[in-house]
């Protein structure tokens, strides 16, 4: 915020990932890869970003459970490619920063993420309960 003219407060607008309305909207983006481009080192970006974890604990990049063959078949079905790994906008961000060159393929909600998943990058998940 900063203050106009005669003292009135003007909001500027900031993106930021508290600015969501609720967790079912904040966007994850979508990346796949076939065995051939994993073969190739394809999932290096797990190394570099594990790497800032405790720079930045907010990072959480998910794939479908191994064991959910259904979700990873709708996965493979929907996305391409062989395995599917789902970025917050926290690991998004520092995959920017960090000029990995990722191809991003697709944007979901929090929502159509896999039931079954797994963290691939990121700290474990609590559950209250």
């Amino acid at each position: 915020m900063y203050e106009g003219q005669e003292g009135f407060m003007l909001r500027v607008p900031v993106r930021c990932q508290s600015c969501y309305s609720s967790r079912a909207t904040m966007p994850y983006r979508v990346i796949s890869f076939t065995m051939a481009q994993v073969r190739q080192g394809a999932l290096n970006f797990q190394r570099q970003l594990s790497a800032v974890l405790r720079e930045h604990p907010e990072i959480k990049v998910y794939s479908v459970s191994p064991f959910d063959l259904d979700e990873r078949r709708r996965a493979k079905d929907r996305f391409g490619g062989d395995i599917v790994y789902f970025f917050n906008d926290a690991a998004y961000q520092e995959s920017e920063r960090q000029g990995l060159d990722l191809q991003f393929q697709a944007e979901v909600s929090e929502d159509e993420l896999p039931r079954r998943r797994t963290v691939v990058v990121g700290l474990p998940e609590r559950n209250n309960g």
